[in-house]
């Protein structure tokens, strides 16, 4: 009878409570990996308002004055191309490296830790997961990799900012050779004026000559 009781018997409690399962790491960006989105997002954009139609067609006053419509059409189509074009890189940076889900791990640690501060005993080392063990152990990574991240964000911005720089300096020596061409033409212009002008006077000495040839043997 006591051999049935003791089998009957729950079982004794575990020392050590199971390891609480890690709540999942979300795809959607978290604080930070949205705040570095809206800092390059806010970054291309500045940089594509300083490139105004006003900026843009005084790089071509003669094409904006002469079929402006036209000119505005490039100018919209040139500057969405080139934010459609640093969007979908920066885009495809992001899900190569595995931005966000590293940034959201690393909002997910700050939070923890947060929580740990503000008095709560916490868990025992032995009861978390793996996964909390391993990403406790990889949180200075993480933010070492957000600062490189922050950091070749910064020196993509200040080549983009030179890129446009040297594309706008283009357009003042296109701008500078089309003056010049304009002058030439004006010049060849001038030229063929004044000999029409030359020729007709020769034409008409011409004329005059042959009236005193003919008048001279008239007489003789």
């Amino acid at each position: 009878m006591a051999a049935s009781d003791a089998a009957d018997a729950p079982p004794a409690p575990s020392r050590s409570p199971s390891p609480p399962i890690a709540p999942p790491i979300a795809s959607a960006p978290g604080p930070r990996a949205t705040a570095l989105q809206k800092l390059y997002a806010d970054a291309t954009a500045h940089i594509l308002k300083t490139c105004s139609y006003a900026n843009f067609s005084a790089c071509f006053p003669t094409m904006a004055r002469e079929a402006s419509d036209s000119l505005k059409l490039l100018h919209q189509d040139f500057t969405e191309g080139l934010g459609e074009y640093w969007r979908t890189n920066f885009e495809s940076i992001l899900d190569n490296r595995n931005v966000v889900a590293s940034l959201n791990e690393l909002d997910s640690l700050i939070e923890d830790a947060r929580r740990r501060k503000k008095g709560s005993a916490g868990d025992a080392p032995h009861t978390l997961s793996a996964q909390q063990l391993y990403l406790s152990h990889l949180a200075p990574s993480l933010a070492v990799y957000s600062q490189e991240m922050k950091e070749r964000q910064d020196a993509v911005q200040e080549d983009n900012v030179e890129l446009l720089g040297r594309v706008m300096q283009q357009r003042k020596e296109i701008e500078a050779l089309m003056k010049g061409l304009e002058g030439v033409a004006a010049d060849l212009d001038a030229s063929v004026t004044a000999l029409d002008s030359e020729a007709a006077d020769l034409e008409s000495s011409r004329d005059a000559v042959r009236d005193v040839d003919t008048d001279m043997r008239l007489t003789a």
